[in-house]
């Protein structure tokens, strides 16, 4: 049996395999596209969630270019963030490319792989 990064193939499992983020990140992505740009304090309360571990998944989010933040400057001084998720058509976009580039570059190392590195690989191992 092959096993694959992706033990199933669910959109939440693909985009955590693809992005490298966890569950709760794609459950505040989808909140965030579903609602709009909003601020930490509100997705926690959507999804009756502590601020911090929101705050931990929109920071992953934004790493996995999934979100943006912009800065919302107060008018009596300070700041704020609002968070916003790229359109899911991106995402599917950057999934399908990812996979098409990862896909390429397996079949060329498989295709130009040889006994000699094979033998090196397997020194290297030992």
């Amino acid at each position: 049996m092959i096993k694959t990064p992706c033990s199933t193939f669910t959109l939440e499992s693909i985009m955590c395999c693809m992005f490298g983020i966890k569950t709760f990140d794609v459950a505040v992505y989808f909140s965030l596209l579903k609602k709009g740009a909003s601020n930490v304090n509100d997705i926690a309360e959507l999804l009756n969630r502590d601020r911090s571990t929101v705050q931990r998944a929109v920071q992953n989010l934004v790493n996995a270019g999934l979100v943006k933040r912009k800065q919302i400057n107060l008018k009596e001084g300070g700041y704020f963030y609002k968070y916003e998720a790229i359109p899911f058509s991106e995402v599917k976009e950057i999934i399908k490319c990812t996979m098409e580039k990862w896909c390429n570059e397996v079949k060329k190392w498989i295709d130009e792989v040889n006994e000699e590195d094979l033998e090196n690989i397997v020194k290297e191992m030992l």
